[in-house]
């Protein structure tokens, strides 16, 4: 599996609603009109994820068609500067079965999850610090098939 990553220019570059319609003109730009207003009608709670920079760090993850896309928000000086990346897609990643995570705060992931939830059973939530569903499942599998992860100690070098 392959990722992908874009980083969009956030607050105060744009207000969080600007964002989240400049990632969803990205990265729905093949998409049917349907999926962009799913996407749209979650405005207010995904301005509210990128208000609170959850998006920093946290990267809202779409597992769908070809690679996985992660994308994260830039904050500050950071969001002015050169180091954004809204590029097109070069693939479609809500052309066949796909759903979209979004890193909720753990003190709003209750009422974020509900209110996702009742838009779309696509939409899907996980506590920022912490890793997807899918992700989970890949190690599970990986540590049951025998394959290890490579892990190293930066602190000894």
């Amino acid at each position: 599996m392959s990722i992908i990553s874009r980083k969009f220019a956030a607050c105060p570059a744009r207000t969080a609603v600007e964002t989240w319609e400049s990632i969803v003109a990205v990265i729905a730009a093949e998409a049917t009109d349907s999926i962009k207003q799913d996407f749209l009608s979650i405005n207010g709670v995904i301005a509210s994820i990128i208000s609170d920079e959850t998006t920093a760090k946290n990267a809202i993850t779409v597992v769908g068609n070809g690679p996985r896309l992660r994308v994260y928000c830039l904050y500050g000086e950071a969001s002015v500067g050169d180091d954004a990346n809204e590029a097109g897609l070069s693939w479609k990643p809500f052309e066949n079965d796909w759903v979209i995570y979004f890193p909720v705060e753990e003190i709003d992931h209750e009422w974020v999850t509900k209110l996702l939830s009742e838009k779309s059973k696509k939409f899907k939530t996980y506590k920022a610090g912490e890793k997807i569903a899918e992700e989970e499942d890949e190690e599970k599998r990986a540590s049951t098939t025998g394959f290890t992860q490579l892990t190293i100690n930066t602190q000894k070098l």
